[in-house]
């Protein structure tokens, strides 16, 4: 019975535990940061198309046989000195410099080459994925657009439990060959302004089990324990009573 008492106590208070942003306060503006621009890494794969109102212009800088006028750009890995190889142009340095920035910079080779007078240039990564493990689930999460933040990957797991501790989420980061680790309570609204709150390709999210936590065997035999406590219980009762 006392088992009994301590998990229903434990399960009525799972929804306090999972209370986010408890300091949030109604009709109170606070500045909303933008997403920082992702910086490219060593290993990123970038996928690049390069279009014009001449389309047959564009050719020397395909690597595919498709027709240029399709969505699906080639895919380009950023070696371990930071560049890509790409067609035409060669080795081109983009390590730490946002997608922006790699337009420009390929867009400009390509007038100074004289190959295309207006070039428009397509680049995203292709390989932002996020890793989530721990209470939440172990998935990797791919994402298509160029940010996400903390809240939208937690959600996309779909597993978070009161067994969850949000109070001490951890993201690690690989930022230029070293990783970070960072602590991030998302009972407080000073999440948002987390440096880890948008994340980056290659992020692992760790949300760790709050207390004590059983598995599914567990959790069938303490059914049982509890079942036969319940009936031992029932029993002493009644032959208190008969001996009475």
């Amino acid at each position: 019975m006392i088992l009994a008492a301590i998990v229903l106590s434990t399960g009525c208070n799972s929804p306090r535990r999972l209370s986010y942003m408890m300091d949030l306060a109604y009709d109170m503006p606070f500045v909303a940061k933008p997403a920082p621009e992702l910086l490219v890494q060593r290993g990123d794969r970038l996928e690049i198309q390069i279009f014009s109102s001449v389309p047959e212009l564009t050719a020397p800088f395909r690597t595919r046989s498709a027709q240029a006028e399709t969505m699906v750009g080639d895919v380009y890995l950023v070696e371990r000195d930071g560049c890509i190889m790409f067609p035409t142009l060669g080795s081109i340095s983009v390590e730490g410099k946002t997608l922006n920035q790699v337009r420009e910079t390929i867009s400009g080779l390509i007038q100074k080459g004289g190959y295309i007078k207006e070039p428009m240039v397509r680049a995203r990564l292709a390989n932002f994925t996020v890793t989530v493990i721990g209470s939440a689930g172990n998935t990797v999460i791919p994402v298509e657009d160029s940010d996400i933040n903390l809240l939208q990957v937690i959600a996309r797991s779909g597993r978070t439990s009161g067994n969850s501790n949000i109070r001490e989420v951890t993201v690690i980061r690989n930022e230029r060959g070293f990783r970070t680790a960072y602590k991030v309570n998302l009972q407080t609204k000073e999440l948002f302004d987390s440096p880890v709150f948008y994340l980056q390709q290659n992020d692992i999210v760790y949300i760790k089990p709050q207390g004590f936590s059983l598995s599914t065997e567990g959790q069938t035999i303490m059914s049982f324990v509890t079942s036969g406590l319940s009936l031992g219980s029932i029993i002493a009762n009644f032959l208190l009573w008969y001996r009475r």
